[in-house]
């Protein structure tokens, strides 16, 4: 993320660059490039002090955006949403498309102010038009349920579907959960299969969770059972959370070996892993007592001897970036 950013800023800076403009832009313009420097080499402070300068002294939009990333990802600082959502709106009336589709999704979920779903149309139509096309599927989630614009399913989906086409991961994600879970007169299995797979093949976390769902949905069979299992290990493999839990339950209740007629050692092992991360990292209450209980039944069952090396794993696990 952050080395796409730095490339994006690069760019950026190189198109202001003016040499026959004012001193002050170019103050503003070396500014930036040593907040960039600095951010590039984990300066968190010093960038963050360029950027903030920039962006109240010269109401420079990119510099703007780039605090809204500060907040949103909580370098050098604690995670604010919604500072980071006020900055990514200033930065979106300044043009910055990327901005403008943030600050839909911003409008969108209500962080920074209260939700509005019409607004936050807007900035997914404009965010579109000026070439960040997923966006359109933003704009179409709103159509697919009618919220600040007028239902239409079939107009959703002709928005996305372009951007999934020319190999947008978000898009494809976005494409197959309209087939899975949008309006019922747009509902097409074979449909989500085929986007949820496209965004497999690139390893995207989402996309393997999504094909374990769907396979859950199988008449339950052996075989069906132990691909399950597999599409949600390699989802929270990915540290995708909603995972986590899925994965550990499916193994949880994996048919047992035929010699013992107990879970299997590896099954075993999979299941208090996943379900520890569960536990973790999961924001679900429910699913965090649901985990908690699975975990109590497997420490009944589990060797004791187990547990050092188990939980070793799952805190390199979670640690891994």
């Amino acid at each position: 993320m952050k080395k796409a950013l730095l490339i994006f800023l690069s760019a950026v800076l190189l198109s202001e660059s003016n040499p026959g403009g004012a001193n002050a832009q170019l103050d503003s313009s070396q500014v930036m490039k040593d907040a960039q420097v600095a951010l590039a080499s984990g300066e968190y402070e010093k960038a963050f002090a360029g950027y903030d300068a920039a962006a109240r002294n010269d109401q420079n939009a990119l510099a703007q955006f780039t605090l809204g990333l500060f907040y949103q990802n909580g370098w050098g600082r604690a995670i604010d949403k919604t500072a980071a959502c006020q900055w990514f709106e200033k930065a979106a009336q300044g043009g910055i498309p990327v901005a403008q589709h943030l600050t839909g999704i911003c409008l969108d979920d209500g962080t920074h102010r209260p939700a509005d779903p019409t607004a936050a149309a807007s900035w997914f139509q404009k965010a579109a038009q000026a070439g960040h096309f997923h966006s359109y599927c933003h704009l179409g989630n709103l159509l697919m349920t009618g919220r600040g614009v007028p239902k239409d399913p079939v107009k959703a989906l002709e928005l996305c579907r372009p951007a999934a086409h020319q190999g947008s991961i978000p898009a494809q994600l976005w494409l197959g959960k309209f087939y899975l879970q949008g309006d019922p007169s747009i509902q097409d299995k074979q449909e989500a299969y085929r986007w949820f797979s496209a965004a497999a093949q690139k390893l995207a976390p989402e996309g393997f969770y999504y094909l374990g769902i769907l396979m859950q949905q199988e008449p339950p069979e052996e075989q069906t059972a132990r691909k399950t299992r597999q599409l949600f290990e390699q989802a929270a493999a990915l540290k995708f959370v909603p995972a986590y839990f899925q994965a550990g339950n499916h193994f949880y209740h994996a048919e047992p070996d035929p010699e013992t007629n107990q879970l299997s050692a590896e099954n075993l092992a999979k299941a208090y892993l996943w379900i520890s991360a569960a536990i973790q990292r999961s924001e679900d209450t429910e699913e965090i007592l649901a985990a908690q209980s699975i975990r109590q039944k497997i420490l009944a069952i589990m060797p004791e001897t187990w547990l050092a090396e188990l939980d070793q794993k799952i805190a390199q696990h979670l640690q891994r970036k």
